[in-house]
């Protein structure tokens, strides 16, 4: 087992399950196309990088990591944008592997605060939590097709 930064072979190969990737991250609540996959996925790619969960010359998973400005604090924080074990090799620890390697790489790089966002019903917020991450903010909306 390594982990380790994904080359740029390695990169494409990942970017071929994004929208698999966009689907299921996002519940439901993001139409998957590639536009849209390319539009979550590019802008963290111009200074961030992928980490690989690779075996026998097999990614596994993968996690993305970058850095951005905190919004409301005007601070560079690392982020992690996106997540993702391959669904033959989920229930062994992988994510939990690779977030815990991200998290050290960005504190290496001088980070002491790291951000991600994770949509509501999905699985891998228990697994955030887990690792210490807190709710700071929560985006509600109603949809008014319906009566009030």
């Amino acid at each position: 087992m390594t982990i380790r930064k994904a080359t740029y072979r390695e990169t494409r190969k990942i970017l071929d399950h994004s929208l698999e990737v966009l689907k299921e991250a996002s519940m439901g609540y993001v139409i998957p196309t590639k536009e849209k996959a390319r539009q979550m996925v590019f802008p963290f790619l111009s200074d961030g990088y992928y980490l690989i969960y690779i075996e026998n010359n097999v990614i596994m998973g993968w996690i993305a990591v970058a850095s951005t400005i905190d919004y409301y604090s005007d601070d560079t924080v690392g982020i992690i944008p996106e997540l993702y074990v391959l669904p033959a090799y989920r229930k062994q620890g992988l994510a939990k592997i690779l977030c815990k390697e991200a998290l050290n790489l960005l504190k290496e790089e001088g980070h002491t605060r790291v951000q991600l966002n994770v949509f509501s019903g999905n699985h891998i917020k228990h697994l955030y939590q887990k690792l210490g991450f807190q709710e700071v903010s929560t985006l509600m909306e109603i949809k008014l097709d319906n009566e009030i």
